[in-house]
């Protein structure tokens, strides 16, 4: 987990562009919040979102999932009923947290800015293409 993209979701949650900012939000001192930053202290941020009622909103629902179920060669994702997709595809069931979809999304918005969408679906292609044939050997 890269503490850096959490820290920043409660900034912008509580609309603070400053960890002082931030500090007179949540009543925690200035100097507190420095040092969960400079540790880069994760548990911590869980555990103060958890205390303060936002852990859903900054780490996602851990309950949230993606269930994938297959269809004669084809899966349909729903999202908690918000969203479903067809993909061609052909596996049984996937449960994908939604923590994880969030990099992902997250990932897919920096490769995009900086033009390397190309680059990082070839990746994510090769890396999967490498699990399956480890996982064959076992």
């Amino acid at each position: 987990m890269d503490f850096d993209i959490y820290f920043e979701r409660i900034l912008n949650y509580y609309n603070a562009p400053t960890i002082r900012e931030l500090s007179e939000k949540i009543n925690i001192s200035a100097s507190t919040i420095s040092a969960w930053n400079q540790r880069k202290s994760i548990t911590i941020l869980k555990k103060k979102c958890r205390e303060l009622g936002i852990y859903n909103e900054i780490f996602g629902d851990l309950n949230s999932k993606i269930n994938v179920h297959t269809n004669s060669g084809q899966i349909a994702g729903t999202v908690q009923g918000k969203q479903e997709q067809k993909i061609n595809y052909k596996e049984e069931e996937y449960i994908i947290p939604e923590t994880i979809l969030d990099d992902i999304n997250i990932l897919f918005k920096l490769a995009i800015e900086n033009q390397k969408e190309d680059d990082l679906i070839d990746l994510i292609d090769e890396f999967i293409f490498n699990t399956k044939k480890e996982l064959r050997k076992k």
